[in-house]
């Protein structure tokens, strides 16, 4: 009788601890899944490009842009194209996205994007970003024409600045 009891509980055990383990690992994943990735100057740029065709410029004066950049003067949002005319053409200038490569260095960021532009001629854009309060904002930008596709950068670059 005795054997039969416990046999009984190991059994119950036995057929409860695969639930209980699956219940441990669901948490565990749920936990792993809350810690989002570090978002990539990528990531930033499609935003950036998404708040432009959107013409969110008060979130992109806001969020998207070095506080270096951002104090400008602008006293309307709306006047963002005209203070910004390469950034505000920005999404416009590669139609064809080839490849990008990107490269940080603590608060300090590079990120080169080669394509063609909407005559198909080979272009490169540069850019720098800074993280200021948390995220990664753009700082300066570059746009070289190449002459052949075989002059598209093969790492990121930064951009050289032009006074």
């Amino acid at each position: 009788m005795k054997i039969t009891v416990l046999c009984q509980k190991e059994f119950r055990f036995l057929l409860g601890a695969p639930f209980k383990i699956l219940l441990l690992l669901l948490l565990f994943l749920g936990g792993c899944a809350s810690h989002s990735k570090p978002v990539t100057l990528y990531d930033t740029y499609i935003e950036y490009t998404y708040r432009i065709e959107a013409r969110d410029y008060a979130y992109i004066l806001n969020n998207l842009i070095t506080q270096s950049m951002g104090t400008r003067g602008i006293e309307k949002f709306s006047e963002f194209p005209d203070y910004f005319p390469i950034l505000a053409d920005l999404p416009g200038i590669l139609v064809k996205k080839k490849e990008h490569f990107e490269l940080r260095d603590g608060n300090f960021g590079c990120l080169t994007l080669n394509g063609f532009d909407r005559f198909d001629r080979p272009a490169v854009i540069k850019m720098e970003f800074g993280r200021e309060q948390g995220s990664w904002k753009l700082g300066y930008v570059s746009v070289d024409y190449l002459n052949v596709p075989s002059e598209f950068t093969g790492a990121a670059v930064c951009p050289k600045r032009r006074i």
